[in-house]
């Protein structure tokens, strides 16, 4: 609330109206300076930072829902083409969830169909989103919660969509836990053997190995997704700019999963 204009004005009044002898001028000239500072000054101070807050807080929401998109965008396509079921639920979040206008839902479809052409990778916006909202954990498990959503829009979870709900949670600091919690939402839960989530699951999940398999086979396929993401190839084959520095950061990634788990073995 603000005093300032109140103050100012009401020992402005009591100066006044002391000089010109009126009787409790004092007293009166600082209760109208008052309702003068009030009106002249601190209302409209308070309008102005009102519509500051909510500014603020629309910009707010709508780096949200920009991330929202971009990042349910990539998850419904990594299983393949998008389908009209991850449509139909993309369309029910803009219309019930977020109660978009039509301005607002054009923007968001735009928003979409950028990050689903995009060869930007789901990290890259992952990370930039946990950059931007990490301190914000309420943002955070809502955002994986949707992610769960539009993977299970379909009625399945396709083993490209678990891989990148495992990265996700890594890049978001989920634990087991809630991970699990969340996916239980939308999943039959897994068996006891199945529950054992870890750390290395996100890793294994890049380099499409299991727990269970030999440090040879996980050698055998990380040799393979090496051989293919390598960017001196994909910069022999006159590759974009863009393709270039997708398969830098699969390329990264793929040498991270198998570092991790070699580690882990010792």
């Amino acid at each position: 609330m603000e005093l300032r204009g109140k103050i100012i004005c009401g020992l402005v009044g009591i100066f006044l109206f002391d000089l010109m002898g009126i009787p409790f001028g004092g007293l009166i000239g600082f209760v109208v300076g008052s309702l003068a500072g009030h009106f002249l000054f601190d209302k409209p101070r308070e309008k102005a930072s009102e519509n500051a807050e909510f500014k603020a807080y629309q910009r707010r929401q709508g780096e949200f829902l920009y991330y929202v998109f971009s990042l349910c965008a990539k998850i419904a396509k990594a299983d393949g083409a998008v389908n009209r079921q991850e449509i139909a639920h993309m369309e029910f979040l803009m219309r019930n969830q977020f109660r978009m206008n039509d301005r607002g839902r054009a923007q968001a479809i735009k928003i979409w169909k950028q990050a689903k052409d995009s060869t930007d990778p789901f990290d890259h916006y992952a990370r930039a989103f946990y950059r931007d909202f990490g301190r914000e954990r309420h943002h955070v498990i809502n955002m994986m919660d949707l992610l769960f959503a539009v993977s299970a829009a379909d009625g399945g979870l396709h083993p490209r969509e678990e891989v990148i709900l495992l990265r996700a949670a890594g890049i978001f600091h989920i634990g087991r836990l809630q991970y699990e919690r969340l996916k239980s939402r939308y999943y039959q839960s897994r068996t006891a053997t199945q529950q054992r989530w870890t750390p290395l699951d996100p890793h294994y999940a890049i380099l499409g190995a299991q727990p269970s398999d030999s440090l040879e086979v996980i050698k055998k396929k990380y040799r393979a997704l090496a051989m293919k993401w390598h960017p001196d190839k994909f910069s022999a084959n006159g590759a974009s700019s863009d393709a270039m520095r997708h398969a830098k950061e699969k390329f990264q990634q793929i040498n991270e999963a198998y570092e991790k788990i070699v580690e882990a073995r010792k």
